[in-house]
């Protein structure tokens, strides 16, 4: 395979990326926004900032990479110097603000599992308003901050590039730890109590239905609210868990780039590991269409409803 061939599957495999994130979570907004009753929970504030997030990012960074890796747009990377530097900005905020959105989601349903009785002190809907309005003050701070870094197209990837400077590594060092450390730590634990908090419940759940004589009790014929907020949480685990398989070969491509490594990985395996890591942007939306009982039932209620219109 040439070097114009492996290009052209760039541009279709990122136009597929675009396509599908778009469908899916236009999809997931408009179900939220159509049903009320969707918003009530807070985790669906998070989700629905998350999905808002992967929608614009669909919308604006990822057309641009497709326009820079395309044969027949070639002009589209010297078209200004100013581009790869918007390229940046957009990328770096609905990227933070995504990955800020997963963490809250993750964080709203531990506190909904581990401390039901205070849940609804904890997370008012006025401060989850004020906590996605900062989640996205702050993402559009990162991408801005790393304008005088970016003048530059990387081709392996189809994204912008940064400049390494010892005047600017005191910045990446913020940025690395405000975009990524701090939510993926926060996520890491999250998860981990989620994880633990159902397993409990699960042990004690059959000790009592053993105990009461098998399915026939009064928990296997009345779904509980505990059930109801167990059930949502492996949902909520499933969403992290895609996150991090996807994420794991973008690490590792990281991490070398980090030790000016990255030069020992070819260019295809650069291209796969960051749009492996950017279809986040669709899988998200795809668990939450499929796995939430509640949202699956209405997006088909609504899906059948716009087809019968027609």
């Amino acid at each position: 395979m040439d070097a114009n061939d492996f290009d052209d599957i760039k541009t279709v495999t990122i136009s597929v990326v675009i396509i599908t994130s778009i469908t899916l979570n236009v999809l997931v907004i408009a179900v939220i926004i159509r049903y009320a009753e969707l918003r009530e929970d807070r985790t669906t504030l998070f989700i629905f900032s998350l999905t808002l997030s992967d929608l614009a990012c669909g919308c604006t960074a990822m057309p641009i990479s497709a326009a820079v890796c395309s044969r027949l747009t070639p002009n589209v990377r010297n078209t200004t110097h100013y581009l790869p530097k918007i390229h940046a900005v957009f990328f770096s905020w609905f990227g933070v603000v995504s990955l800020h959105s997963l963490c809250w989601v993750t964080v709203c349903k531990m506190i909904a599992i581990t401390n039901p009785l205070r849940y609804e002190i904890l997370l008012t809907r006025n401060r989850c308003y004020i906590i996605i309005c900062g989640i996205w003050l702050v993402g559009a701070m990162l991408g801005a901050s790393l304008i005088p870094s970016v003048a530059a197209w990387n081709i392996d990837d189809c994204t912008f590039q940064t400049t390494s400077s010892t005047n600017l590594i005191g910045l990446f060092i913020l940025v690395v730890i405000v975009a990524i450390v701090c939510p993926a730590v926060a996520l890491v634990y999250s998860t981990t109590r989620i994880f633990f908090v159902i397993l409990r419940t699960h042990r004690q759940i059959t000790a009592q239905m053993n105990s009461i004589g098998g399915e026939n009790g009064n928990l296997a014929t009345t779904p509980s609210l505990t059930l109801k907020s167990i059930r949502s949480g492996r949902n909520v685990l499933l969403i992290c868990l895609g996150f991090l398989i996807l994420t794991i070969p973008f690490a590792v491509y990281a991490c070398m780039a980090t030790f000016d490594l990255d030069y020992m990985l070819p260019s295809s395996y650069k291209f796969v590991a960051t749009w492996i890591v950017l279809y986040n942007s669709s899988v998200n939306s795809l668990v939450y269409l499929t796995c939430f009982h509640s949202v699956r039932g209405k997006t088909t209620h609504m899906i059948c409803a716009i087809c019968t219109f027609r």
